[in-house]
């Protein structure tokens, strides 16, 4: 496997936009293996030091498959590695590379980001290696490792319902205010979107157009990377199911498997920030084809 490039499948966008579900599904397809937000979670103390369980129920640090390649970045590597993953280290980064010129800082993490990727395929067997990362500083390193064939896919989904989404407790992920979220949407997407420049491939794909068919934009995905539209017998319309899956970090959903619905797109319960976001977020919402929503 050493002489191939390790097919990489980076799921890129803000936080509450569909992406565990998105990298879940595509993890149930034949020769594609979720690993969640791999690139992240392993290079980020404050993430790891909360304790969140892999896909499988286990911690991390018990976990038959992650185990070995966890070990292999201590607290100190994490610890170094976290400040130069940033994200306002994305521009400087960027032109870094465009040039040719990596900081000398970055080359062991991405050493150890190419060794863990080596790790997932030489236990798995898989050709490609979906990870739902998200952020772009994270995806820029992955486009950088070494052996690795970088496609991103970008997921967008309207603004008031991330809002919605991040304002509500769910499971062990916590709550943020509509304001700071509505600053991780903006840079989230728009760097997202900067990746182009670094990946074989890239994919803009609205959540709510994939909630409406599904089949269709995991195939497009999928057919990006392997140069085919794969069968997908786990997708029956809207339903899906689901194995366990070994995934980092992520949506406490990721610990359910079985029958999964997939629904249409739901106005959120809570709308009281719809003036903030309108006001703050509407360039974006044309650009991604949203309606602004009345104030009224």
């Amino acid at each position: 496997m050493d002489s191939k490039k390790i097919k990489l499948l980076y799921i890129a966008g803000s936080g509450r936009s569909g992406t565990t579900l998105i990298a879940r599904l595509l993890g149930e397809l034949d020769g594609f293996v979720n690993v969640g937000e791999a690139a992240l979670f392993l290079f980020d103390p404050r993430l790891r030091a909360k304790g969140l369980p892999c896909g499988c129920g286990r911690a991390v640090e018990e976990c038959p498959f992650w185990k070995e390649a966890a070990e292999t970045i201590s607290p100190a590597m994490a610890a170094e590695a976290a400040p130069l993953l940033r994200m306002r280290c994305f521009p400087a980064l960027m032109r870094q590379s465009n040039s040719g010129r990596i900081p000398p800082a970055y080359a062991p993490i991405l050493a150890k980001l190419a060794s863990v990727y080596q790790h997932v395929v030489a236990t798995t067997g898989c050709r490609v290696i979906v990870d739902s990362s998200k952020n772009p500083t994270n995806g820029l390193l992955a486009s950088l490792a070494p052996n690795v064939e970088m496609h991103v896919l970008h997921v967008v989904r309207d603004p008031h319902n991330v809002v919605a989404s991040w304002t509500k407790k769910k499971g062990y992920l916590a709550t943020h205010p509509a304001s700071r979220v509505v600053a991780w949407w903006w840079s989230y997407n728009l760097l997202s979107e900067a990746l182009k420049c670094r990946t074989k491939s890239y994919r803009l794909v609205r959540y709510e157009d994939f909630l409406r068919d599904p089949g269709a934009v995991l195939q497009a995905a999928a057919a990006d990377v392997v140069g085919s539209a794969p069968e997908m017998p786990f997708l029956q319309g809207m339903e899906a199911t689901i194995r366990q899956q070994h995934s980092l970090a992520g949506n406490p959903d990721k610990l359910d498997s079985g029958k999964v619905r997939i629904g249409e797109p739901k106005r959120p319960a809570d709308d009281s920030h719809r003036w903030l976001v309108n006001l703050l977020t509407f360039p974006l919402q044309m650009r991604y084809r949203y309606p602004v929503r009345p104030t009224g």
